[in-house]
Order: C-alpha cells, then structure tokens, then sequence
C-alpha cells in the first residue's frame, strides 16, 4: 500500500512539474513574441520573424529617374503659360532612415523642355516709300507664335520626411542651378501693302514681297535663368527586395535593396528671368521683305520682358532604387533573402 502511494505521489509531482514548464515556457514565448513586434511594428510574420526591411538607423545610398510635366509660367503681357512641356532628371541619392524618420540629399540633372504660345502681333510701317517714290502703308502681321526653351539644370535637394506602413513622405527645397539653356521661336509672317490714295491693298503678291502665312523659325538663342530654389514635396510607397548580410548580428553592415515608387512637385520660389536686353522683333530696314534676315528672340531674353518675373515648375512621377545600407542599430531578426524565415523556424 505504502509502495503505491509513493507511487502517486511521484506521478503527480512529475504532473505539475511538466505543467510548470510548459507555463513558463508559453510566458516567455509570449513575452519574445511581444518584444519582437514592439521593435519591428507591423513587419513581422506569424512566427515573430521579420519579412521586410529592419526599422533600425540605415546609411542608404541609391539612384533615381523621374519624368513628367514643366512649365516655365510669369505674368509677362500677352504670353501665355500654356501648354508647358515635358521633363525628364536622373541622380544619385543618400538617404538617412530610422525611427521614423529620413532625411535625403543627393545631385540630380534635369533636363525640360517646354513652350509658351505668345499671342498674335503686327508692325506697321507708314508711311514707306517703293521704289517708284509712292507712299503706302506696310504691314507685318505675326501669328501662330510658339517660343520654345530646352534647359539643363543642376539640383541638391534637401529633404526631410516620414515613413509608415511603406508610404513615405519627403518634403523640403532644391537648389536648382541652369548649366546649359537654348531656344527657338517658331511663327508665321503676312504681309500687307496699302496704297490708300490708289488701289487699297495689296495681298499675296509675291513678286512684289507681298507673302502670306510663311513659316519662320529661330533657333540657337541662348537663354540665361536665373538659379532657382524650389519647394518640393513628394509621397509615394517603399518596397523591400531583401536584406543580405549576416544573421543575428548587432550594428550590421547590410546590403540592403529598396524600391521606391513616388509623385513629385517642384515649384520655383524665386524669379529666373533673365535681365534681357534684345527686341522681340527685329526687321532690318534693308531687307524688308527678305523674311530670313528677320530676328526674332524668345520673349523671356527681350527688355520688354525683363521687368516682369518668371518661374519654374515640375510635376510627375519617379522610380529611385536604394542599393546599399550600413550599420543598423538594431537586432537582425531576419537579413537574408526573403523567405529565409522558413529555415529559421
């Protein structure tokens, strides 16, 4: 009798033992689990592992290409700020990221092109004398003009921003420096003879340097904007293509590759235009109807403009890729490829 109760005693001692550990243990898995996902938020899987990047401090390093729409847009009379252009910027780009936190400088090249339609004009001469010493009045009648600027600039961006759930959010300035800026005009020229003691006016008489509607084009003129510092935000979202370095590892160096994928505006907070000193139009008395001696100038490089302003703006999509990150400050759960978690279970 003795022997069986020694027996039971055993058996309920090893009981509650068994059960003891497997309460611990349960707490503590708890507790690991709890911990893992106060530090890495919302970035971990069912097993506590994490399946993106760490949130700790990165060094990153990357490149970008953006495109979209520009525009070169003032209040000069009689120009229009439509219809704008196209612009495309590439650039290299560091990144600082952790706590929630990015800051983000880099160089960059952007390249615009861009038009601005100028409205319909005229130049009248009268009186002017022919060659058989009658008086008329002649007229040039300047329509369909285009002024057009292709402009390569230099930018430093300095940004700061946030990060959550993958949506990012930059905002900041960027000093935007002109390296190269050419234009060219495009219009059509009529022009009109009035004899108004004779047989009024004459048109499309050729042989007489009487034209309608030919098609004239500048270009080579140079441009000179002004440096420029722009406002500029952006939003967008961050995937992750892995973490690639060793396992476990406090203040790792990680190669760490990052995709993003974001909207941009740029908008010029200061006044480019140049201090011109040309005439938008200029018919040289020798040659009056000799339609290629005539100048034109693009309307921001003229006097009449230059006490006016012009700015600058850029608007549209870009891709930056983020290649290479440096000591993170905190634990490494999971910095191979993704998918690793399923050898670390």
């Amino acid at each position: 009798m003795r022997r069986y109760l020694v027996y039971g005693l055993m058996t309920m001692l090893l009981l509650v033992s068994l059960t003891a550990a497997a309460q611990t243990r349960a707490v503590n898995e708890h507790s690991r689990n709890e911990r893992l996902k106060s530090s890495s938020g919302k970035h971990v899987n069912g097993s506590g592992l994490r399946t993106t990047t760490y949130d700790g401090v990165h060094h990153l390093v990357g490149v970008h290409v953006d495109g979209g729409y520009s525009k070169l847009f003032g209040n000069i009379p009689n120009t229009f700020n439509t219809p704008g252009g196209y612009t495309v910027g590439l650039g290299l780009d560091y990144s600082y990221t952790g706590r929630g936190l990015i800051l983000q400088t880099g160089l960059a090249l952007r390249w615009q092109d861009v038009r601005n339609n100028v409205l319909n004009d005229s130049l009248v001469i009268d009186p002017f004398t022919d060659s058989q010493g009658t008086d008329y009045r002649l007229r040039y009648d300047l329509t369909d003009r285009v002024d057009m600027s292709r402009n390569l600039y230099l930018q430093v961006p300095v940004l700061a921003g946030t990060y959550f759930y993958g949506a990012y959010f930059l905002a900041g300035v960027k000093l935007n420096v002109q390296l190269l800026g050419n234009t060219r005009t495009k219009l059509n020229v009529t022009t009109t003879a009035t004899y108004d003691r004779y047989i009024g006016t004459w048109e499309e008489m050729d042989n007489h340097g009487i034209r309608k509607e030919v098609e004239q084009v500048r270009d080579g003129a140079k441009l000179g904007l002004k440096f420029d510092f722009m406002a500029t935000a952006e939003i967008g979202y961050e995937w992750s293509l892995g973490n690639y370095g060793k396992k476990g590892y406090r203040k790792q160096s990680a190669k760490d590759y990052r995709v993003r994928l974001g909207a941009f505006v740029e908008c010029g907070l200061l006044d480019i235009m140049p201090k011109g000193d040309k005439l938008s139009y200029v018919i040289p008395e020798s040659s009056r109807f000799d339609f290629s001696t005539f100048e034109f100038n693009h309307m921001f490089s003229t006097s009449e403009a230059s006490k006016y302003h012009v700015r600058n703006l850029f608007a549209g999509v870009r891709l930056s890729f983020f290649f290479f990150g440096k000591q993170s400050s905190e634990k490494c759960i999971l910095c191979g490829p993704l998918g690793d978690e399923i050898k670390m279970r």
